[in-house]
């Protein structure tokens, strides 16, 4: 133990100072101790501390290696997929939508109710069986498979396209809806 008086009462010594003391405060008390015995042999010295380096301890053995634990397996038993998205993209949600207007209709399920005509060309004006009216234009899509291809003032021609496979191509028809005559 240091003494008083340089434990903090006055000047403070770092670590390393204290150290170098311990070893020259120890043969001081001993001296001093031994001139006050009356004579006879002298008292011997306390031990000195050993250094760090003496003080250093036996390796420990190292503790044994802990078996290894069985690798994770991932059970979907009832589970989402963990690489799936949670949200799903906004594409696979696009369904079909059901086909209305003339894309939904056949050409025999026409009637043909007027023909109109302008400088730039006719117009038929056709009803379907459910009561409603459209204005085709040539060129104009009818169904799967059809389109107008001319009109006149006495009718309207679709050409059809009959199904076709990769080797051959479709065939297509002609077919033409006239205007009835007044009676």
């Amino acid at each position: 133990m240091l003494p008083r008086s340089s434990r903090g009462s006055g000047t403070h010594c770092g670590w390393a100072t204290h150290l170098r003391c311990v070893p020259a405060l120890a043969v001081v008390m001993g001296l001093s101790l031994s001139g006050c015995s009356g004579g006879g042999a002298p008292a011997p010295t306390a031990p000195s501390r050993p250094s760090q380096a003496a003080v250093a301890k036996p390796a420990a053995p190292a503790p044994a290696p802990k078996p290894a634990a069985p690798p994770y397996v991932y059970e979907a038993k009832g589970r989402r997929d963990p690489f799936r998205p949670l949200i799903a993209p906004r594409v696979a949600e696009a369904k079909p939508r059901p086909k209305t207007g003339l894309a939904a209709l056949e050409v025999n399920e026409l009637k043909l109710s007027g023909i109109v005509w302008e400088q730039r060309g006719f117009f038929a004006l056709v009803e379907a069986p459910n009561g409603a009216g459209y204005v085709l234009r040539v060129s104009d899509p009818v169904g799967e498979n059809a389109r107008v291809t001319n009109i006149t003032p006495q009718g309207v021609t679709f050409e059809v396209k009959a199904g076709g496979t990769p080797s051959q191509p479709a065939r297509a028809r002609m077919v033409e809806l006239r205007l009835r005559k007044e009676e």
